[in-house]
């Protein structure tokens, strides 16, 4: 599965910021620094904690800007908060993908990259 990071500015126009992709048991984020830059030129204040020094960042975990997205695997409710988006086992980028990542406060959100 591959996502895709956008963040929309108040005027409704979208930026792809990043891809998120899982490779095996990896964590890579590929930073779009062109629509970043436009991006921050319309408010956003980039992806977390990344200093965006280059263009393709790997973890063994999950980015701490989108595991702050959802819900933890140690969350109280987190049975029935599977169940609520239909998923049989806790996996972190299909819960970023139902959930599309969105927070009230900030105008992030994750879409599945279409074939």
């Amino acid at each position: 599965m591959i996502l895709d990071l956008y963040w929309s500015d108040t005027e409704k126009n979208n930026y792809n910021l990043a891809t998120l992709e899982r490779i095996n048991e990896l964590y890579v984020l590929y930073i779009n620094e062109p629509e970043l830059k436009k991006a921050t030129h319309h408010g956003c204040f980039g992806i977390g904690n990344i200093k965006f020094l280059k263009s393709k960042y790997v973890s063994k975990e999950l980015f701490p800007f989108f595991s702050n997205r959802i819900p933890s695997r140690e969350h109280p409710k987190i049975d029935s908060i599977l169940k609520k988006y239909g998923l049989k086992k806790y996996d972190e980028m299909e819960l970023l993908s139902v959930t599309e990542a969105r927070l009230a406060t900030d105008r992030y959100f994750v879409k599945i990259r279409e074939k």
